[in-house]
């Protein structure tokens, strides 16, 4: 196995690298995740569709109550003061991340109100690639529009970013160690593609790119033993920081 370039280490515990897509559409269902897969999470994303369930801060405030971390995926875009106001909001629910996809004027307005949250910029969707971009009126490469969006984001105060992990080792040669990258659209080597992400790749991948945080959904929501699947990839998580030197604070 090889192990990820060594890079300064962030106080990151071990088991919060994986955060789990709870993508469900009922609270009942979303408890039921966090029950079935148990200690093998601590992190877990919540994101629009359950939000349209009417249950999503009930969701929260269990997980919460739980000891877990909360990634809202809410990709808040909107004029800047109603992504001001929709960020002090949330920022006094508990959660420790959440996304926005907004302009550089709508960054450094959350950033005001934020308090203890980590705001993530969405670079470019994973289910997204030139084409798609194309319809959107750009005309370049993808990796390209990331670096764009990233430092904009990131020169506006921004925590962070989501970004596929085919761009987080150019992500990191341009805006250093610092900002925390948060990678979806992981598959195991063996898929082939078959839903909605268009720019994938492993999980040792995407740690070796310069990856902090990964999102999983599908490849343990669909195994046959979900538990057992993210049991495995903590592991695979921490082999691969320890065979490179880095420590996990």
């Amino acid at each position: 196995m090889t192990a990820p370039t060594a890079r300064p280490s962030k106080s990151i515990a071990a088991g919060e690298r994986l955060i789990f897509a709870l993508d469900v559409p009922t609270k009942g269902e979303a408890l039921e995740w966090i029950e079935r897969l148990g200690d093998a999470v601590s992190f877990y994303k919540l994101g629009l569709e359950f939000c349209m369930s009417g249950e999503y801060f009930a969701v929260l405030d269990a997980l919460v109550a739980r000891g877990k971390k909360v990634f809202a995926d809410l990709k808040f875009a909107d004029v800047p003061a109603t992504v001001r106001g929709a960020v002090g909001n949330l920022a006094r629910s508990g959660a420790t991340f959440c996304t926005l996809n907004s302009t550089t004027a709508g960054y450094a307005a959350a950033v005001e109100v934020k308090g203890a949250m980590q705001l993530l910029a969405v670079t470019v969707l994973t289910s997204m690639d030139a084409t798609d971009l194309a319809e959107l009126g750009w005309s370049g490469p993808v990796a390209e529009l990331v670096s764009r969006r990233a430092r904009a984001a990131v020169a506006a105060g921004m925590d962070g970013l989501i970004c596929s992990g085919q761009e987080a080792a150019r992500l990191r040669g341009e805006l250093g160690p610092a900002p925390l990258l948060v990678t979806p659209g992981i598959r195991a080597a063996s898929e082939r593609g078959s839903d909605d992400q268009k720019r994938t790749m492993t999980l040792e991948q995407a740690f070796r790119a310069g990856a902090d945080y990964i999102v999983v959904g599908r490849p343990i929501r669909q195994s046959a033993d979900p538990r057992a699947a993210a049991a495995a990839m903590q592991a695979e998580i921490a082999a691969l920081f320890q065979d490179s030197g880095v420590a996990w604070r």
